[in-house]
């Protein structure tokens, strides 16, 4: 039971952490997360979560390095293969000899050597995880990200065997550096080795899938999201670097020849979708669960009376502090003796050196690492679990203060222009069309669809003080139109049948106000007030339906040309007064805005007077209209093309563009997007 609450309260954090991140964007996500679990741990009293080391690192760490195995960049490995080997090997074991040395002098407590080797090689490898969580959000030069990726995938290795010679040191009180050597290499070349195998025989359980017909989409997804599970515990057993193992697995499965099959695509788009919501869940738990074990291990340590807690908060920033400078100092002479053999002076390397240093952040793998540390005194364990946790946290927090210093932020500037000429041109040629075929109403259901785009890509280019605006107007006019509806009602203007078909074109209104710029409570209570009203409406009037379904008086389902007339008056009549209540609030308002809704309104009462209104309408509730629409998405394909072909767009753009269209294209061949207005509407008039 305390398992089932524990993953409910999880996805519930990530989905609140999602939110936040994209309402306030200039939160990290991953402090988000930290702060969700730390208020977990609190909640729960500083007891923190049961975790085992070893499932944590099979279970979240392990696919997670999988799929960045499958996402690095091999080419840079070979590129900057020296380098990253100086990273990986060398400045490992010195920052562990180092922290370790230096923790020995500085830590209230007596403990074994090696268990300060122990400390040290918890902290001593980066965490890929963590740099990649916060890497989204600073332009860094390319060839430092690779580096620093590729860096934080496979240093896990050699950090950990630096931790198990601590360990076994402990244990044994005995080390060997010659077999120390062997061992390593040992461990890593077996990890190779493992990691080879089984995506060889991955690719072989496929093929013969494949050979007899017996290969589909969840086959083979279940497949690759094995992989890296089975290539982990079995790397384990046989006591080679099980990361190593796994992030070669996932840079051999996505090195594979792919074939240019609807399969293949299939599964690629799938295997796509799967691995982003996968890593996404991962990487939240990863930091929920290093905010709540910070708690556990927080609270029994600051609480103790052996020894000041600001001595421990000064042991702890200098820790930092040393490991920061050990990294500092060691890739600063590796570049030095590079650029010494080159004969370049080595400022120009300055602020790579720097962009290296702070972005060798430490992530959750120190403290899981740490965990596997044989008990030692309850009281001594506490204080070296406390250390790694707290040198970890600092780590990651000057990561994130520091590297806006150095790399700036991504700004994704806004520029539809080529959006908006492609979709304006496909919308000229359905506009002509409508013209040759004027009584098709799921044509202008598309032609609909096509300016709702455009008008949103005009719009996400605008300050956020004008789309705030905007969403206030469309509440505005949503008022004016439900007032218009329940007073067209009362009044007997209009019948039942004519309101429910109104009230559709309302929530399609409401479905294009832009929730971020409005009061929650404001949408939530104009929605409220809607569906109270219509629901009241369907109570008050089922007395009279069922007294004349008694009297077997038989209303006709389907709708006559006088309920078309009326739906029309009424929208012609709520456009007087909107115009009219724009017209006052020009001087609230920006002029321009003001104007754009005018003028939107004007053009759309210009089609409605076509009396295809109720139609459009209808085909809004999911249309039958798959052929226009399959047309808008051929026009747009072949605009994109000869977009691409006159130098307009370059080939990257014009692939995304498609890729969009594609996605677009999919779900409006999605059989299943029905809805129970439509197909009841479309049964009434087969009745008749």
């Amino acid at each position: 039971m305390e398992m089932s609450i524990l993953v409910i309260i999880f996805l519930f954090s990530l989905i609140v952490s999602n939110v936040v991140n994209r309402v306030f964007p200039k939160i990290p996500l991953p402090f988000v997360q930290l702060l969700l679990g730390i208020a977990y741990g609190l909640l729960q009293g500083g007891k923190g979560i049961d975790l085992n080391p070893d499932l944590f690192l099979a279970f979240v760490i392990a696919p997670l390095n999988f799929r960045e195995g499958e996402e690095a960049d091999v080419g840079s490995f070979l590129k900057y293969r020296s380098f990253i080997s100086f990273l990986i090997l060398p400045l490992v074991f010195v920052t562990a000899l180092g922290i370790g040395a230096l923790a020995s002098y500085l830590l209230p407590i007596e403990l074994p050597m090696a268990a300060y080797f122990a400390l040290g090689a918890a902290l001593a490898p980066t965490d890929a995880v963590a740099f990649i969580s916060i890497s989204k959000r600073f332009a860094f030069p390319k060839r430092i990200e690779n580096i620093l990726k590729l860096e934080g995938l496979l240093n896990d290795a050699s950090g950990l065997v630096a931790f198990q010679f601590a360990v076994t040191a402990l244990l044994t009180g005995y080390f060997s550096l010659a077999q120390a050597g062997v061992k390593l290499l040992i461990t890593i070349f077996g990890g190779i080795i493992i990691g080879l195998l089984f995506a060889f025989l991955n690719r072989i359980l496929l093929s013969l899938l494949e050979k007899f017909d017996a290969a589909d989409v969840t086959g083979a997804l279940l497949l690759e999201l094995a992989l890296p599970f089975v290539t982990y515990f079995v790397a384990s057993a046989a006591n080679v670097s099980a990361i190593i193992a796994v992030v070669v697995a996932g840079v051999m499965q996505a090195s594979r020849l792919r074939k240019v099959t609807l399969f293949d695509a299939q599964v690629y788009r799938v295997g796509q979708i799967v691995w982003e919501t996968i890593n996404f869940m991962l990487n939240g738990i990863v930091f929920l669960i290093f905010g709540s074990e910070l708690t556990s291990i927080l609270v029994p340590v600051l609480t103790s009376p052996r020894y000041s807690n600001l001595y421990l908060f000064a042991l702890v920033v200098g820790l930092t502090l040393i490991l920061i400078l050990i990294r500092f100092v060691m890739i600063s002479i590796y570049h030095a003796i590079k650029h010494f053999y080159h004969h370049k002076p080595l400022r120009k390397s300055f602020k790579d050196i720097l962009l290296l240093t702070f972005s060798g952040v430490k992530g959750t793998v120190s403290i899981a690492t740490i965990l596997l540390l044989p008990r030692l005194d309850n009281f001594q364990y506490s204080l070296l679990l406390f250390m790694v946790a707290a040198v970890t946290l600092l780590s990651f927090l000057s990561g994130l203060v520091i590297l806006p210093l150095l790399a700036p932020s991504i700004e994704r500037p806004v520029d539809n222009f080529m959006k908006i000429s492609i979709l304006s041109k496909v919308l000229t040629i359905l506009e002509q069309d409508s013209k040759e075929k004027p009584d098709k109403a799921s044509l202008y259901a598309v032609i609909d669809n096509y300016n709702a785009r455009i008008e949103h890509l005009i719009l996400e280019q605008e300050p956020n003080s004008v789309k705030k605006d905007l969403a206030a107007l469309q509440l505005f006019i949503i008022g004016i139109e439900s007032e218009g509806l329940e007073y067209a009602f009362d009044e007997g203007v209009i019948g039942l049948k004519e309101y429910r078909i109104y009230q559709g074109y309302l929530k399609v209104l409401e479905k294009q106000v832009n929730r971020s710029f409005v009061s929650s409570f404001t949408y939530g209570f104009r929605i409220f007030m809607r569906v109270l009203r219509a629901s009241l409406h369907e109570v008050m009037t089922f007395g009279s339906r069922f007294r004349a379904m008694r009297k077997r008086i038989r209303t006709p389902r389907q709708l006559t040309e006088e309920n078309r007339e009326n739906i029309t008056e009424l929208y012609l009549s709520n456009t007087e007064i909107i115009l009219e209540a724009l017209e006052e609030l020009e001087g609230y308002y920006n002029h321009s805005l003001v104007d754009y809704l005018q003028n939107a309104r004007l053009r759309d009462a210009e089609l409605i007077k076509s009396g295809l209104f109720v139609e459009r309408v209808i085909m809004h509730m999911i249309p039958d209209s798959n052929d226009d629409i399959l047309r808008g998405y051929y026009l747009e394909r072949k605009t994109i093309a000869e977009f691409e072909e006159d130098g307009l767009i370059s080939k990257s753009y014009a692939q995304k563009l498609r890729s969009n269209v594609n996605e677009l294209e999919n779900y409006s061949l999605n059989a299943t997007t029905t809805s129970l207005s439509y197909e009841f509407l479309s049964f009434a008039s087969q009745k008749k």
